[in-house]
């Protein structure tokens, strides 16, 4: 069976490429959050295509020139063409091969402009010219056209808010058709390139309410100034009080107390027992309390403990 030129070399420098940016994005500091809300990604790269060995092609270098479409929830679908004109081992003749693919990716976000992807899709390979009468479409004479299953994975790296630099790693199949006594045939190519993404239409994601959480990740989005919040925007009460952590000045008041907008309890009597735990909310000044907060008798007189000047009055005197 013959080989194609230098597959492994290329591919090797291929995938050297794609570790080496891996290690960049793996080593770039990370924010807290997206920064713009990306609407149209239009690109152009160059790119190293190696093929299968049954092509008898050598791997080529060419262009790739794509234009995606961002969703919701970091998903985004792009169509893609990639040309290349590898030489075939007979002769040093080119063919021109044109791949085009429909694909829908997964972003994964690094930090506040940067990102790494997953993509699967759909497309077409034409090899050269149409085939001649008895051949077979993608086959070994590297002719005709053929459905392509793609799948990708890649890194964008933010060197503006706008324009990024982007790499992917590529691998294609083709299913060759069949005719007369040729048996179908599964080709296999894989592809890498590097090249510079532009982000049209992108906008600067808001943080409505100033507390540090981005509107696109933010749960509660009216957190009031100054309160302190976690991960999804919320603001945490640590006293479960009602007044958020950094607006409360009483950090650590007791669970049920009725408490001001300051987020310390009130004490509408003054005995030091706050409302909300008080169950006898109206006693006198100076009245010594239980731990319900109301007034102690301990002569049974009907003169409660902090008024009475005789507090052990025998039982049944006036």
């Amino acid at each position: 069976m013959r080989t194609y030129q230098y597959p492994v070399g290329g591919w090797a420098r291929g995938l050297r490429l794609l570790a080496g940016l891996a290690l960049l994005v793996a080593s770039a500091h990370a924010a807290a959050a997206q920064q713009r809300k990306y609407l149209v990604e239009l690109g152009a790269a160059g790119a190293y295509q190696s093929f299968d060995e049954d092509l008898q092609l050598g791997g080529s270098g060419g262009g790739v020139g794509r234009i995606g479409l961002w969703l919701p929830l970091n998903f985004s679908i792009e169509a893609e063409g990639l040309f290349t004109s590898p030489k075939t081992d007979v002769g040093s003749t080119s063919v021109s091969v044109k791949n085009f693919g429909l694909s829908g990716l997964y972003n994964f976000l690094i930090g506040a402009s940067s990102s790494a992807f997953l993509k699967a899709g759909i497309g077409s390979t034409k090899y050269g010219s149409d085939c001649p009468s008895g051949s077979v479409a993608g086959g070994n004479l590297a002719c005709g056209s053929s459905t392509a299953l793609l799948a990708g994975a890649g890194f964008r790296i933010g060197i503006t808010p706008t324009i990024m630099a982007r790499t992917d790693g590529m691998l294609l199949r083709n299913r060759s058709a069949g005719s007369g006594s040729l048996e179908p045939q599964t080709i296999v190519n894989y592809g890498a390139s590097l090249g510079v993404s532009v982000m049209l239409g992108s906008k600067p994601i808001l943080d409505a309410d100033g507390d540090g959480v981005l509107d696109n990740r933010d749960r509660c989005t009216d957190t009031p100034a100054g309160a302190s919040v976690d991960a999804r925007g919320c603001p945490s009460d640590g006293d479960s009080d009602g007044v958020p952590d950094g607006v409360d000045r009483c950090p650590t008041t007791v669970a049920g107390a009725a408490v001001d907008t300051r987020g310390c309890s009130k004490d509408s009597d003054g005995d030091n027992i706050p409302d909300g735990l008080d169950r006898c909310p109206d006693t006198p000044a100076g009245v010594l309390v239980d731990p319900r907060g109301c007034p102690r008798d301990s002569d049974a007189d009907q003169i409660p403990d902090g008024l009475d000047r005789c507090s052990e009055t025998p039982r049944g005197a006036r």
